[in-house]
């Protein structure tokens, strides 16, 4: 039984796809199986992925007939393939070090609590150039998961690229449902839907090479939706198990309001809406609990 399942879910990134592949499979850690998905490519990506197939460590080759829609489709696919504890998401346009997995199994295995596991990224253009390091940590730690919600998830993203980490398989399938109709925040959503049940770790170390490049949405789309689907993350905090101090609190939801000004005036009514919900269930916990 492999201790990690790895999986590549793959969408036309045929230009990096074998630089992924080879990264995976050239890891130091022996104790893998590899899961690639292809979510119906219209580049040449299967005539790459097929040059794997009947690679010892390529367990399954699993092509789409159409196309999913949604990254967090083929993830829970993928993770449902899976048999390891661990998981790796792979994201098929980053590469790793060869190191990668012998040190991030030896931090997610150092705590029983803890359900991510993550490392230092290099952050990568579209041609390979490294760009700077644009990482919220820079020392490594280890931390309750609810006491990272209340104090930094509930403003940021913290964990910046999925292919950084190791995930308890199991506790990301039951945080993962829903996520589909997201475009900017749904991995923000899940980290913090899993958090509430898990410890988080940090290895300073960069050993994870995240491709960032401009996507075909405006950077005003983007703030938009950072902002409509951010909010999510409130309605997603059990506050009476995330702990939020009165003070911080009164920060998070004055943060939030002040970030609603570019919105539409339907987005904005829907946005003061969640904040509002979210004041609601807040007070409710420290009233009754």
């Amino acid at each position: 039984m492999p201790e990690v399942s790895v999986i590549i879910p793959n969408y036309n990134h045929s230009k990096y796809l074998k630089q992924r592949i080879d990264s995976v499979l050239n890891q130091t850690y022996p104790h893998f199986e590899l899961i690639i998905l292809d979510d119906c490519s219209t580049d040449d990506s299967k005539a790459i992925i097929e040059v794997y197939r009947g690679h010892p460590k390529v367990k399954r080759i699993i092509y789409n007939n159409q196309n999913s829609g949604s990254t967090f489709i083929q993830w829970e696919r993928g993770a449902q393939a899976a048999v390891a504890r661990w998981l790796w998401i792979a994201e098929s346009d980053d590469y790793a070090e060869p190191g990668f997995l012998e040190e991030l199994v030896k931090l997610a295995q150092s705590d029983d609590n803890i359900g991510i596991a993550f490392c230092g990224s290099h952050w990568v253009d579209a041609d390979g150039n490294i760009k700077d390091d644009l990482s919220l940590y820079h020392h490594s730690f280890k931390r309750s998961g609810t006491v990272e919600v209340g104090e930094e998830m509930v403003k940021h993203c913290t964990i910046q690229n999925a292919s950084s980490c190791l995930f308890d398989r199991n506790k990301l399938l039951s945080s993962i449902k829903n996520l589909k109709t997201y475009r900017a925040c749904g991995d923000w959503v899940l980290y913090v839907r899993m958090l509430q049940h898990c410890n988080l770790a940090f290895t300073s170390q960069k050993l994870n090479y995240f491709r960032w490049y401009h996507a075909n949405i405006s950077n005003a789309a983007k703030e938009t939706l950072w902002i409509t689907e951010g909010l999510d993350i409130l309605s997603n905090i059990n506050t009476r198990k995330v702990k939020i101090s009165h003070e911080h609190f009164k920060w998070v939801i004055n943060f939030w309001r002040n970030k609603l000004t570019p919105l539409s005036a339907t987005e904005k009514f829907k946005a003061t809406l969640k904040l509002k919900m979210f004041e609601l269930d807040y007070w409710q916990s420290k009233l009754f609990f």
